[in-house]
């Protein structure tokens, strides 16, 4: 068998434009096999199938055995990030990989096949919070509609496989908690396609802060997003669009999949401090149970130890674990050392020239998520203290305006530069350390620690810088070339990270990008 070239793209972007001239079929065991002898001249994107087999490597050869049908009329397509890994995976079907895009590469083949295997793009409907949830779930059991969540279908899959065969015209499945748990596991990623080929009469539904991840991760199936009441005109009780800004993302608001998924995500980028996350587990579900019965309002962590070595990382990290990219309500206390800095923070009192909005309650309200950072905690005052000694009792504080802020379900995150645990208790009032719920001291990082940063790092550059990335192929000796600095004696993560950057941006000069 002659090799094959495979073609890439680097984006959703790219793979649409693709999708404006050709039919593209993904892959799918048995289905692509068949599709192949039927006819050969076809299109086949295999990037959910790499992500499956990078955890499922027994699935090698019978994927292989699927593709070895193709011929010189077959496309195959991947992802730019995964290209490697197919050369790697089928050594004795492809030969190299070269961009889609590029105008020498476009090939006028690939006709649109009219057969059974494709599939037509639907809509997302959503939904916008919990009770929402709830108002659906209603609704389907009373008109015997079929629902589920993809983690409950694959779990007791035959169970649910008779439920929607059961339902002649419409089922509903929630992709929700798949959206949350598949940047941690894409290897859910084929069996949820798996799931939605077998059933047509499928409606998907979701959260609408999943929608864009949901379109990234299942283009072939999903497009665009419609609101519920579309696909169920009748639905009552669900919160109209203009009321979603005044819906915020907490821990507590999150299912046991979600949780779980929160807790791996955070675990998996936050390199080292193991203690810190076991400790700040447990705190998290005791918390959450005791909210739930009103027994605790607020979560206050401190975190302190030296500067740049991920304390303040901890709480980017929750924030964009409620909400991908989301505004994250920071104050930097080192602005906080003079006596009227309390009225910095939560306004002037009426009658004074200043800020009649403080800077605490404006970033609240700026915020989407249940988390506010307060950094540099130490140089901040006496009266400041005490403001949040009473906040953390009473999970609210009133502003200058006598306007209350209800921080219930919120976690509070302080961090300091203080060094170790004797000069905590020396510079922390002796009652406000009674009120935090998890005290910790960050511990600088080892150099295996060091090392599992940089592999995150690349990781995250590979996203955040893809069109560089598809236009270069870099082989290990240049991953390893980019490695290749002194960062045993560097503690701070971010000196490490700036580095690495330079580093970076150094590789794709040299590569002419």
């Amino acid at each position: 068998m002659s090799l094959f070239t495979l073609y890439t793209y680097s984006n959703i972007e790219e793979l649409r434009k693709i999708q404006q001239e050709k039919e593209i079929i993904p892959f799918i065991f048995a289905e692509t096999k068949d599709l192949l002898e039927y006819d050969s001249n076809i299109c086949i994107d295999i990037s959910t199938l790499i992500h499956f087999l990078q955890i499922n490597k027994d699935n090698r050869y019978p994927a292989y055995i699927n593709l070895r049908e193709m011929t010189e009329e077959t496309i195959v397509i991947v992802d730019q990030s995964l290209a490697d890994d197919v050369i790697n995976f089928f050594p004795y079907l492809f030969s190299s990989h070269v961009p889609f895009c590029h105008e020498e590469n476009k090939r006028d083949k690939c006709e649109k096949p009219q057969n059974k295997f494709t599939n037509a793009r639907q809509p997302i409907y959503t939904y916008h919070n919990v009770d929402d949830l709830t108002a659906i779930i209603a609704y389907a059991n009373a008109h015997n509609i079929p629902i589920t969540t993809f983690s409950r279908a694959s779990g007791d899959l035959r169970a649910e496989l008779e439920k929607f065969n059961k339902s002649a015209e419409l089922a509903l499945l929630d992709l929700t908690s798949t959206a949350y748990a598949i940047e941690d596991n894409k290897n859910l990623i084929y069996s949820v396609e798996l799931f939605l080929n077998q059933f047509p009469n499928i409606k998907i539904i979701a959260l609408t802060s999943q929608v864009g991840k949901i379109i990234k991760y299942f283009p072939f199936y999903v497009e665009d997003q419609k609101p519920i009441k579309d696909l169920l005109p009748d639905l009552k009780d669900v919160a109209p669009i203009e009321n979603l800004d005044d819906k915020i993302k907490k821990i507590t608001s999150l299912s046991t999949i979600e949780f779980n998924a929160f807790i791996e995500g955070f675990n998996h980028n936050l390199v080292g401090h193991e203690y810190f996350k076991d400790r700040f587990r447990y705190n998290l579900n005791n918390f959450i149970a005791l909210n739930k019965v009103k027994e605790q309002k607020v979560l206050s962590i401190f975190l302190f130890g030296a500067s740049g070595i991920g304390k303040t990382e901890v709480a980017r990290l929750i924030a964009n674990g409620l909400q991908q990219d989301s505004y994250l309500a920071k104050i930097n206390f080192q602005n906080y050392s003079s006596q009227d800095s309390l009225n910095s923070l939560i306004g002037s009192p009426s009658g004074y020239i200043g800020c009649e909005h403080g800077e605490l309650s404006d970033k609240v309200n700026k915020s989407k998520v249940g988390i506010v950072l307060c950094d540099e905690f130490e140089k901040t005052t006496r009266p400041v203290f005490s403001f949040f000694l009473e906040l953390l009792e009473e999970g609210k504080f009133t502003d200058s305006m006598a306007r209350e802020y209800d921080l219930d379900g919120y976690i509070l995150i302080f961090t300091s530069n203080i060094q170790n645990e004797s000069d905590y208790k020396k510079i922390i009032p002796l009652e406000l350390q009674t009120r935090f719920d998890l005290v910790c001291e960050f511990q600088e990082p080892s150099y295996y620690e060091k090392t599992k940063f940089l592999d995150l790092l690349l990781k995250q550059a590979e996203r955040k810088f893809a069109d560089q990335f598809s236009q270069i192929q870099m082989t290990s000796a240049e991953k390893q070339q980019l490695y290749n600095f002194d960062y045993s004696s560097l503690n701070a993560l971010r000196d490490i990270k700036r580095l690495f950057n330079n580093r970076l941006m150094d590789f794709f000069s040299s590569k002419g990008v």
